[in-house]
């Protein structure tokens, strides 16, 4: 009964504050917060965003099998995020400024002049954001059925909706500052987590702990080049940079989110290998729903799996935002608010019947993980404003055509990060007969 109680108090709580929002937006507030948003919402809703279902569940199991190898695959999101923070992002906002963008798209299509751009761009993207609805809607839905709270199409109904009001009442501004509130609860879900699991004197012995595995070097080598140019093709870092209030409060905001994401790493890394300790033989895949099922007093879990519901929604709401807002992204100013609340709606029913029979979280991380990089090497080519619309827009092809050969050839595996950024740098080879200027 008290899981009831502390979901239907949730789901009020996090629907008032999107109306309380909502009362006060206008219509720019509702496309991208505003434009004026401070250091510590980009650091919030970056982290917010960052840490979903695939996260906790992914990087429990490489803690467990991996043990401290774990920050060697972390290399790369730590050159990534600072590589973004301190060069990409102050000229992609110097950028939005002259161009008044919306979209990813809007940004090569800028730069480029030339629309194609934008269509190959805002189709990858959705695409590419369309997967992690799934992750986000599948993964939470099949823990919460997990230990019977409530059954798997129930809880992805719930959460369907509940995200897809909020978002229909604020936008990208709800957004924001719903990250904010969920950021702080994810930290807490995960301490809380941790504190029922073990007493402190537990923590010398953890941390000298190691795992039966090593960290391969195509596998570290994989996941820093996935790490590091995987933050380049996500359209929700686009929208951040548009969102920011300027350059100095967007190169804070996302500079300082590594520091959570590092911490969130690091408490993950104890549930892994504290329960590699007390059970080495589990699928990696496996370790975090064990954990919660094995090493917490029952009377936690009502609470722990709210906390964790409101986890998944942060990256939900964040994906269901930009699938919408890249459907609509040659519609009219004047019509673009009503035409985001149509796809919204369109995109949330479509990801709960995709949900409702593909349920496999591994196959969804692993496409979706693999799509994320595909862009990167375009986009990077147009934030150094280089122009040729044909080496852009054969950039974002080749790596599409490395994934594919990647997966026929290795397997979903992170070495396929190599044969996407091979694709994605042949394809700048080509370049286009007649380059337009801006």
């Amino acid at each position: 009964m008290e899981i009831y109680l502390y979901l239907s108090t949730y789901i009020i709580l996090i629907i008032g504050l999107s109306i309380y929002i909502s009362r006060s937006s206008s219509s720019e507030d509702f496309l991208i917060g505003g434009r004026n948003k401070s250091a510590y919402a980009i650091l919030f809703s970056k982290f917010a965003g960052a840490i979903g279902v695939s996260t906790l569940i992914t990087y429990t199991g490489y803690a467990y099998k991996f043990g401290w190898g774990l920050f060697a695959m972390s290399l790369g999101s730590v050159i990534g995020y600072f590589l973004f923070a301190f060069w990409a992002a102050p000229k992609i906002k110097k950028l939005s400024k002259q161009g008044k963008f919306y979209t990813q798209g809007d940004l090569p299509a800028f730069v480029t002049n030339n629309k194609n751009t934008a269509t190959v761009t805002n189709f990858i993207t959705i695409a590419v954001q369309f997967f992690w609805i799934l992750l986000s809607l599948a993964g939470g839905a099949k823990i919460i059925a997990f230990f019977e709270i409530l059954p798997y199409e129930t809880a992805l109904l719930i959460t369907a909706i509940v995200v897809m009001v909020y978002v229909l009442f604020s936008g990208f501004k709800a957004v924001i500052i719903t990250d904010i509130f969920q950021a702080v609860i994810i930290i807490a879900f995960l301490c809380i987590l941790i504190y029922g699991m073990f007493d402190s004197k537990d923590f010398g012995m953890i941390l000298s702990s190691t795992t039966g595995n090593n960290v391969t070097i195509g596998s570290v080598v994989g996941l820093v080049l996935y790490g590091g140019l995987s933050v380049f093709g996500l359209a929700d870092r686009y929208q951040l940079c548009y969102a920011a209030k300027d350059e100095k409060s967007l190169k804070r905001g996302l500079s300082l989110a590594i520091i959570p994401v590092l911490c969130i790493v690091f408490l993950l890394l104890i549930i892994g290998l504290y329960t590699y300790i007390q059970n080495p033989n589990l699928d990696p895949d496996t370790v975090f729903v064990y954990a919660m099922q094995n090493f917490i007093a029952q009377s936690w879990l009502p609470l722990l799996l709210v906390l964790f519901f409101a986890g998944l929604m942060s990256t939900a709401d964040t994906s269901i935002f930009a699938v919408a807002s890249h459907i609509v992204s040659a519609t009219k100013e004047e019509q673009k608010v009503k035409s985001l609340r149509y796809a919204t709606i369109i995109t949330v029913i479509v990801a709960f019947i995709v949900a409702l029979f593909w349920r496999s979280i591994v196959d969804i991380t692993i496409v979706g993980a693999a799509l994320r990089m595909t862009l990167s090497i375009a986009m990077i080519y147009v934030i150094l404003q280089k122009r040729n619309s044909g080496r852009f827009l054969a950039s974002a092809l080749g790596g599409l055509l490395g994934l594919i050969i990647g997966i026929l050839v290795f397997g979903p595996t992170p070495t396929i990060a190599i044969t996407v950024l091979l694709g994605s740098l042949l394809g700048l080879i080509y370049r286009s007969k007649a380059p337009k200027e801006v």
